[in-house]
């Protein structure tokens, strides 16, 4: 079902977002916004912000923004289409069986979606339901998996075929496009598609409002490869999800604490002990963008891992990642050659929980590892251990957490506290280097454009004044460029909102909600400079080159006309660094607050 922009808006603006969200979160007025305790990542200072005028929320905490239908999708897990009806349904909107307008993106994005709904529906009923699925049905019995599992985390069954699934994808009017960029059908050139999952346990991954982003396939042996995964989509990033965090989510709120393991049968296992706050990592160490988006959750995790030098080495990452972003960590080491779906069956649900209660730091962890790898006998030993605990503490953001941790490894090493913060501070400054580096290797345009969308999304009049000198098509990045096209085209900020993807949405509500800034009109000036700057330059450039073109082909006439455009160009060129704008001798561009961007 498609709807256009018109009745999208209208069910927006029959929604008021202070009202709806003061339904879930206790409001309280903080100027011209009301604020309260951000929803999806645990705090204990409100930093969550709605905003009546723009009809839009943003947490400071967290970075997630937007409008009233992204709050519904987040806060209830909904898809985009059942988050519109209910706001339609809670407004009395009767919304139309059939529309256009609805943008492309999201339109494929929704058909993969709808893909990988009918194909996990097509492989569950058939090891639910079918005979053909009974081999599978006996595996997942011998691992210990109940059927009630199989429906929770919606487990099927892939058949030994080549071509099962492409003829249902089909018979649903999916087309061979959709199928094959949903990573179900394989396309090889000049040879039918053909299923990618044959004769495999298939395990949907789903995200937190329980959409199928892709599937992890097992074999019933131990044939090579165990597993095969859907590739990379337009929906599906392996860095970017989680397995079972759609049905973890309550019991994490609840428990105020995830564990994290390896494996999908480590998280079922789990799940059917009745420990319900787990999650996987999809068989690879913590990446970044999980550890966010488990931060709107909770910031206490403990890891399970598997016992083996693999399982080690993933937590020393994952451990990393986590303290990097504002969590407790904690480690719960299993016995040797353990995971935790075989600790579990061996010592029962009660010894695992106990090994969770008893789990460790990972500082603790980092340094008890180094001293089994180092020793601590000589200075060199303990200079060693050292160097392998100090990158964790330089991670700490807690200052009175890091000091007592200070305290305690300067200690148990007989180190120096002033020679132990030496040495941190040493890291510390590397890690910034090293991040800048990083950070910044990318052209230096994009953050000049980021900063003019910056000052237009805060101030409509500069927006005038910006479109009056530079076109949309004078921004190299396709993403910004659209968004100043629409602003130019006079969209209302609600609009806007509803019409760009949800990081842009993070960004932007985020900017609409900040307090004034001095320096404003300074850092848009310096900016329409620096476009005007790169324009000129870009223009030489491209002259410069239909010059020697012309030359060689001996086009005296296209070479004497290219050639006067050229010395005008120099001339202005010129003229600009006499008459000296911000970008050339005034020293770098600054943000609206006088930061440099260097």
């Amino acid at each position: 079902m498609r709807w256009d922009e018109d009745t999208i808006q209208s069910v927006k603006d029959a929604n008021d977002v202070v009202e709806f969200v003061s339904q879930h979160l206790p409001l309280k007025k903080s100027g011209s916004n009301f604020k309260a305790l951000c929803p999806f990542h645990q705090e204990k200072t409100p930093s969550f912000m709605v905003n009546p005028a723009r009809q839009i929320f943003h947490c400071f905490g967290c970075n997630t923004g937007g409008d009233i239908i992204r709050f519904v999708m987040l806060y209830e897990g909904l898809p985009f289409i059942e988050a519109v009806t209910k706001l339609a349904g809670r407004a009395g909107i009767e919304l139309p069986r059939t529309g256009t307008g609805e943008r492309p993106d999201r339109e494929e994005k929704d058909q993969l979606f709808r893909a990988n709904r009918i194909a996990a529906g097509y492989f569950n009923d058939i090891l639910m339901k079918d005979r053909e699925g009974e081999q599978a049905r006996n595996y997942l019995g011998s691992r210990g998996i109940h059927s009630e599992a199989c429906r929770i985390y919606g487990i099927g069954y892939a058949l030994d075929e080549w071509r099962a699934l492409a003829p249902v994808l089909k018979k649903e009017g999916l087309s061979l496009k959709e199928s094959v960029g949903s990573g179900l059908l394989v396309q090889s050139e000049g040879k039918d598609p053909y299923d990618r999952f044959r004769n495999r346990i298939m395990f949907p991954i789903r995200d937190l409002s329980g959409r199928v982003l892709g599937f992890g396939g097992r074999v019933l042996d131990e044939t090579l490869p165990k597993y095969v995964n859907t590739p990379e989509t337009v929906i599906y990033h392996k860095g970017d999800s989680l397995f079972g965090i759609d049905i973890a989510a309550p019991y994490i709120r609840e428990a105020e604490e995830v564990l994290l393991v390896e494996g999908y049968l480590d998280v079922i296992a789990l799940h059917q002990a009745g420990i319900g706050n787990v999650v996987g990592v999809l068989g690879t160490a913590l990446t970044q963008q999980q550890a966010r988006r488990i931060r709107r959750l909770t910031t206490n995790c403990v890891l399970l891992f598997d016992a083996d030098e693999a399982g080690r080495k993933a937590v020393m990452r994952s451990g990393e990642i986590l303290l990097e972003e504002g969590f407790r960590c904690r480690v719960a080491p299993l016995d040797p050659g353990e995971d935790p779906d075989s600790y579990l069956q061996k010592k029962g649900p009660e010894r695992l929980l106990e090994k969770t209660a008893q789990s460790l730091p990972i500082i603790s962890f980092v340094l008890e590892d180094a001293r089994e790898q180092f020793g601590e006998e000589g200075v060199d030993d303990r200079l060693k251990v050292l160097d392998a605990i100090v990158p964790y503490l330089a991670k700490i953001k807690d200052r009175v957490v890091l000091g007592l941790y200070l305290k305690e490894i300067g200690d148990e090493l007989r180190i120096e506290q002033g020679d132990l913060r030496a040495r941190l501070t040493s890291v510390k400054s590397r890690d910034q280097r090293r991040l800048k580096r990083e950070q910044e290797p990318g052209p230096k345009l994009h953050r000049r454009e980021e900063l003019l969308l910056h000052i237009m999304v805060r101030d409509p009049v500069a927006a005038q004044k910006v479109k009056e000198q530079i076109s949309p098509d004078d921004l190299e990045s396709p993403e910004l460029s659209k968004i100043v096209e629409k602003i130019f085209s006079g969209v209302t900020f609600d609009n806007l909102i509803s019409s760009i993807d949800d990081r842009m949405k993070d960004l932007i509500s985020g900017w609409a909600l900040e307090d004034p800034i001095e320096g404003t009109d300074r850092a848009l000036d310096d900016c329409l400079s620096w476009f005007a700057k790169r324009k000129l330059e870009n223009s030489i450039q491209e002259t410069k080159k239909k010059l020697h073109e012309a030359e060689k082909r001996g086009d005296e006439k296209e070479f004497g006309k290219l050639t006067r455009k050229w010395q005008e160009l120099i001339k202005l060129m010129r003229k600009q660094k006499k008459t000296g704008s911000p970008t050339e001798d005034n020293g770098p561009a600054t943000s609206p607050g006088g930061e440099a961007l260097e």
